[in-house]
């Protein structure tokens, strides 16, 4: 490279130039050693040499919608306006002239042609793609009607916010290659390749002029390749960009590359991170028997898909000034965002309703999943022991997940247990579970076996949350009932809703303290007693935290079961009661204290 001379620097690339000569950022440029699309330097061109054409793809002229084709063996423009088409050598946007790509090594796609005939109507058109799938594939039906909505899809992307991606998954042999090549011959201007590099991708998405379609094979350890999740996990929305810092010589510079597009993966398994299995819809493939093998594809296949697929880019540009109709889905979250799209572009077609019950089965095994996650038995316990107003001891959590987990718990381990389904699971991590899904919030109480933590939650929220784990959540309320699964309780709960004095002695210490009480209740024979006369004969009343009494019978309601509180007497005989009545007692001494 020449040294730097003297003169002014380039007014377009802010470098200095070559003496006389044009500067070294252009030189570059012009023999391809950087892709740019910045503007042209003029010092590049001899005064009175005109500059180079820009080549196009699709876009909007003054010749109307056009999209790039190759007609009677030369490249030209298919352009519409106003319900007619066209054919046009090179079209023009404010005094500035654009030809189409010359050359088909300029695009990674077979090159589109001329459909001279009348369009079908959509619902012919969707047949006739499914047609395809339904010759070359062995796959359930629904997986056809998919695979042909995604094809429609493809020329309609500028039309919707969210784009789904289809990875197909199976052992070789399964026709995982025969479905992307048919996808590679139908959807609007793909790139196809075995396991693309990052960049090519960004090099393709950089020259397109609408959003196409990238089509992986052997997209196995997809995850490991940072650039390219980066834009697989952003590309399936609108308006979504990866920065790359671009280094040339003197220069420096953010390029932001639109990475929206439909995108098709085909690997022997599925990738191992949340983010990009959040983004798909696998569709499992296994080896069959399809009406026709891909190895005997003849000229005639080749004549007809290429017949339809330049049917399709007409009908892209009959339609481009349409929008694609609202639709209802009863869905949500991720799952609407990836269908949401196809249902859209089948919308008024007869196999939207097979797609609409498909997707209702999708969602009912997705929350049958999320049920059966960790977090999801974790909610079923919240929601089990949850009554509004009060905390939830975590050793109730604990032993009741120990229980629904099936757990197995080692002395010389008592913070850990094992479980069959998910392993060793450690109180720690429950923690984070209680704070980070349900948003519980933990305080610190002191009982009789010193301190504690409790859980408090938001019933707005835990409500939401059971929801979108299927879990069912019935509120208990502290309300008069007899029964015994509306009485239990959890066994703590805020000091100040318990008693206006601390109780500083523990069961223990109230057993030592009298040698004989003057008068104890035989709970099991001496029957009830009514809450009002109950109230008024009681002195004071306290939560039991201990778990060592057996079933005994609510000295109010008579109902059997481990006993909640403990209340005492003017004359110091004492009685056992039931969460509920414990905890309607305690009320009633504190509102008329």
């Amino acid at each position: 490279m020449a040294e730097r001379g003297k003169g002014k620097k380039c007014a377009d690339c802010a470098n200095w130039k070559i003496k006389d000569s044009h500067c070294t950022y252009q030189e570059e440029i012009r023999k391809g050693i950087i892709r740019i699309n910045d503007p042209a330097c003029d010092d590049f061109y001899p005064k009175g040499k005109e500059k180079p054409k820009l080549h196009k793809s699709s876009g909007y002229s003054e010749q109307g919608h056009y999209e790039a084709i190759y007609h009677k063996g030369k490249p030209a423009f298919l352009a519409t306006s106003k319900a007619e088409f066209r054919v046009y050598d090179k079209v023009t946007t404010e005094g500035e002239t654009f030809l189409p790509k010359e050359h088909p090594n300029e695009f990674p796609y077979e090159t589109y042609g001329y459909f001279e005939g009348a369009l079908p109507s959509r619902e012919e058109l969707f047949w006739k793609v499914r047609e395809e799938f339904h010759l070359f594939l062995d796959v359930e039906s629904i997986w056809k009607d998919y695979l042909a909505a995604c094809v429609l899809l493809s020329y309609q992307q500028e039309k919707i916010r969210t784009v789904p991606y289809p990875f197909f998954v199976g052992d070789n042999e399964s026709g995982k290659s025969v479905a992307l090549s048919l996808l590679n011959w139908l959807c609007y201007r793909p790139m196809m390749g075995v396991t693309i590099p990052s960049a090519d991708i960004y090099g393709y998405l950089d020259d397109s002029d609408a959003p196409g379609t990238i089509l992986e094979d052997e997209a196995q350890g997809l995850q490991r390749d940072m650039d390219k999740a980066k834009i697989y996990k952003a590309g399936y929305k609108k308006g979504a960009v990866v920065p790359r810092t671009i280094l040339v010589q003197n220069k420096r510079f953010i390029k932001y590359f639109r990475v929206f597009c439909l995108k098709a993966c085909a690997a022997e398994e599925t990738p191992r991170v949340k983010g990009l299995l959040e983004r798909f819809i696998f569709i499992p493939m296994v080896e069959g028997y399809p009406n026709k093998d891909w190895a005997d594809f003849n000229k005639e296949d080749e004549t007809r898909l290429r017949n339809l697929r330049d049917m399709l880019l007409k009908w892209r540009l009959a339609t481009i000034e349409g929008e694609l109709p609202e639709v209802d889905l009863p869905v949500k979250g991720r799952l609407k965002e990836l269908w949401k799209p196809i249902i859209q572009v089948v919308s008024g077609l007869t196999v939207e309703a097979d797609l609409r019950a498909h997707l209702e089965k999708l969602q009912s095994e997705r929350l049958s999943e999320k049920t059966n996650t960790l977090e999801g038995h974790l909610v079923k316990v919240i929601c089990e022991l949850y009554v509004h107003g009060q905390a939830i001891a975590f050793s109730d959590i604990w032993d009741a997940l120990v229980a629904d987990l099936g757990g197995k718990l080692d002395d010389k381990k008592p913070n850990k247990m094992d479980t069959p389904d998910f392993g060793e699971i450690t109180k720690q991590k429950i923690g984070y579970r209680l704070r980070e899904v349900l948003s519980g919030k933990k305080i610190k109480v002191r009982g009789q076996e010193g301190p504690a933590r409790n859980y408090e939650f938001d019933l707005d929220k835990l409500k939401r949350i059971a929801k979108k784990y299927g879990c069912s959540l019935v509120p208990k309320f502290p309300t008069g009932t007899s029964s015994p699964q509306s009485c239990t309780l959890s066994s703590s709960e805020k000091p100040e809703e318990i008693h206006e004095k601390p109780v500083e002695s523990t069961l223990k210490d109230t057993y030592e303290s009298a040698d004989t009480p003057p008068k104890v209740v035989q709970l099991g024979n001496s029957g009830t007693i009514p809450f009002d006369e109950l109230a008024s004969r009681t002195k004071s009343v306290y939560r039991l935290t201990m778990g060592c009494y057996g079933i005994e019978a609510c000295r109010c309601c008579g109902v059997q079961g481990k006993p909640d509180w403990q209340y005492t007497e003017f004359d110091d005989s004492w009685g056992f009661l039931c969460g509920l009545c414990g905890l309607k007692l305690s009320e009633k001494l504190n509102n008329n204290s």
